[in-house]
């Protein structure tokens, strides 16, 4: 959404498609519910699970009302201006957008932790530049991400659409100007201006359905980066352009048809409810809230009987359309830095009151930044002067990457103190208490190379994807790492010593499937699973290492649930694998699944950084199962296999905490923080080595 959408005779025709001027009060009403229903969402998410499909009702407004004006210059002109039209925008955009990233910047420092920091100013960097969409749709789809704190300018994902939008929307006027022009140099000046005409209409009609298709299908293989691209967002805005293209007879009978905005305001309406945050979004299922949109506009005028635009033209719903724009800037970093500070989610009393203080904050923007710099002479004497708005984006560029570039980096060693797994051995050497690693040294610290490098696949694939670590050069055998993001636990490390005894250490590792013949179900990947097991035992048939090393998370489902019963399933499942690699001279070393918290360990020891061993620890009897596949599918092996248990490692007999020789040991509730998995190195040795002593060649 955006200041674009505002709807004065410059900005909007008095009906869809329409050439002249006029105010469209009720489009402002529109953009009044579209806000409504995202603040909503982001408070109450049980209340309103469909919420977020009030950003692609804001996706159609600005589609329809920048086309309308791109067209209205090209019909009256025969082309565009892009500085013009850029300048424009600029200064419309920029000045709150810049003001609310640098705002929430300086609050972010006093309030969040400081692992979330650089993450925090990384998203403000891109979110300044307009390309923040594309970095969460490359955070999107590694599956470590899914339990992150969510940034306090994640929001400006929507605003990056719009902004890419208008980079290369106005291209495609320029196109046609450009074909008329050629046209009219044929001396065939009639034809030109509807040749124009026609290759603007084709190519938007062409843009917009070659997004919808390749909606639904990046939708369908990864719905977690599909969510944020343009790619997949354009068709939506783009519809918008195609009401504001059509031909004013054909808007002229839609406009007379109130009643069908009644049931564009329902699709709106329905799908805010019925939609949820788990269905495969956008896809298909964007066509609701887009047709709702569509038909709302060209249906809903004031001007026509018995629609929707009396309802939606009501006075305070055109003040909050008038500044939705600044309210959609400010109640996401409002929400998610007092979430961030009070620990909990927003109350039915809290609420409210964000509400207000977003609106107050929206009002006071616009009155003393957005009307000012937009009405200003000194940016309406010239384009190019509009267009050098673009300055401000240096402040929240500045602010943050100079905090991203003074963070110190991990260099791979831990220093003397940070003793990690060593505190947890029988023989444990005092050591001295000191700020845990990595919540004073956020960064690579936390995260294990192999999420780093993306090699964990995605929940809906079903082919293997491996990656190489390890001795690359000269190995003397292949030691293979399966399974899912909690067999990733063991990576680091598996590499650590892979390089001691010049091992190839092959990762096939899974976001979403633990490695088992048994069908599981996940709303992501329940058909991706199957296949991709059946394809890792191939791939590793054909690979044959000398030893696979595989673990799995500690409860996964099936149809039936998650009870014992299950877990013996989906041990079941392991054997099947196991037995067939087995029979190919394949040893097989299974781990017992690394416990679980119910809190997530990192953020807690940076929120509590004194108090950490009592406020971020977690009951034994909480954190590990009595009973978890690999156990299961050890026992029906009959002593074929043998499980390797690090528990000891992790929980005393009591307690299994956060912070273990100065080191946290999860970046969430149960994934390892690279510098902790690297401490049970030596200890996993000792463990693969009694099992596997023909493997180890170095002491």
């Amino acid at each position: 959404m955006s200041t674009d959408t505002a709807v004065r005779s410059s900005e909007a025709g008095s009906r869809p498609g329409s050439a002249g001027g006029g105010f469209r009060a009720d489009v402002q009403g529109l953009r009044a519910l579209a806000v409504a229903m995202v603040v909503v969402y982001h408070l109450y998410p049980s209340l309103l699970p469909g919420g977020f499909v009030g950003v692609d009702v804001f996706f159609v407004i600005s589609g329809f009302l920048i086309t309308g004006h791109l067209w209205r210059e090209y019909r009256t002109t025969g082309t565009v201006s892009l500085v013009g039209f850029w300048g424009r925008r600029a200064k419309r955009l920029l000045p709150a957008a810049c003001l609310v990233l640098a705002v929430t910047w300086l609050a972010a420092l006093e309030i969040l932790p400081p692992p979330q920091l650089q993450d925090a100013a990384q998203q403000i960097r891109a979110s300044a530049l307009y390309f923040q969409n594309w970095q969460l749709a490359s955070e999107a789809v590694n599956y470590l991400t899914s339990s992150n704190t969510a940034s306090p300018v994640q929001h400006f994902w929507s605003l990056s659409v719009e902004e890419q939008f208008y980079i290369g929307w106005p291209l495609l006027f320029l196109i046609g100007a450009a074909v008329a022009w050629a046209v009219r140099r044929r001396g065939r000046d009639q034809a030109s201006r509807r040749v124009g005409y026609a290759v603007i209409g084709i190519l938007t009609l062409l843009v917009v359905l070659a997004s919808l298709a390749y909606s639904y299908h990046d939708t369908r293989v990864d719905a977690s980066a599909a969510y944020f691209v343009t790619t997949t967002r354009i068709w939506e805005l783009g519809a918008g352009g195609l009401l504001a293209l059509a031909p004013e007879r054909m808007t002229a009978i839609l406009g007379r048809q109130g009643w069908l905005s009644w049931a564009g305001l329902g699709l709106c309406v329905v799908s805010a409810f019925v939609l949820t945050g788990s269905m495969p979004f956008p896809g298909v299922l964007a066509l609701l809230p887009v047709a709702g949109a569509v038909l709302m506009i060209a249906c809903g005028s004031p001007a026509g009987r018995y629609g929707t635009g009396r309802l939606m033209s009501l006075a305070p719903l055109v003040f909050i359309g008038g500044i939705s724009y600044s309210i959609y800037l400010w109640h996401w970093p409002i929400i998610s830095l007092w979430t961030s500070y009070r620990g909990h989610a927003v109350g039915a009393i809290t609420g409210p009151v964000i509400i207000v203080v977003s609106i107050v904050l929206a009002w006071l923007t616009k009155i003393f930044v957005e009307d000012p710099i937009r009405k200003a002479r000194i940016f309406s004497k010239s384009n190019w002067r509009a267009l050098t708005t673009v300055a401000a984006v240096i402040v929240p560029v500045a602010l943050a990457t100079g905090y991203i570039a003074a963070e110190p980096v991990w260099n791979g060693q831990l220093g003397h103190g940070y003793v990690g797994a060593a505190a947890m051995a029988d023989s444990a050497p005092s050591y001295p208490v000191k700020p845990p690693l990595p919540a004073a040294d956020a960064g690579h610290a936390l995260l294990p190379l192999y999420w780093q490098q993306d090699c964990l696949q995605q929940p809906t694939a079903t082919t293997v994807q491996a990656c190489v670590y390890g001795d690359t050069t000269n190995p003397t055998t292949t030691v293979a790492l399966v399974g899912d993001s909690i067999a990733g636990n063991w990576m680091e490390s598996m590499n650590t010593i892979a390089k001691e005894q010049h091992w190839r250490l092959v990762t096939v590792l899974h976001g979403d499937c633990a490695w088992t013949a048994t069908p599981t179900t996940n709303a992501q990947s329940d058909t991706a699973c199957g296949p991709w097991g059946q394809a890792l035992i191939q791939y590793l048939l054909k690979l044959h290492p000398a030893l696979v090393v595989t673990s799995s998370v500690q409860n996964p489902t099936t149809s039936a649930g998650n009870d014992l019963a299950v877990e013996k399933q989906i041990g079941a499942g392991m054997v099947t694998y196991w037995r067939q690699l087995e029979a190919a001279g394949i040893q097989v070393a299974p781990i017992q699944s690394s416990p679980h918290l119910t809190l997530a360990a990192e953020s807690c020891v940076s929120q509590h950084t004194t108090d950490y061993a009592k406020k971020c620890s977690q009951p034994r009897s909480a954190a590990v199962l009595p009973h978890t596949p690999e156990s299961y599918a050890v026992a029906a092996m009959g002593g074929q296999v043998s499980l390797i248990d690090m528990t000891q490692y992790f929980c005393t007999s009591t307690t299994c905490p956060s912070v273990i020789g100065n080191v946290v040991v999860y970046f969430d509730n149960k994934h390892l923080t690279r510098s902790y998995a690297q401490t049970l190195a030596p200890y996993l040795e000792v463990k693969l080595r009694a099992q596997f002593p023909s493997l180890f060649t170095y002491a």
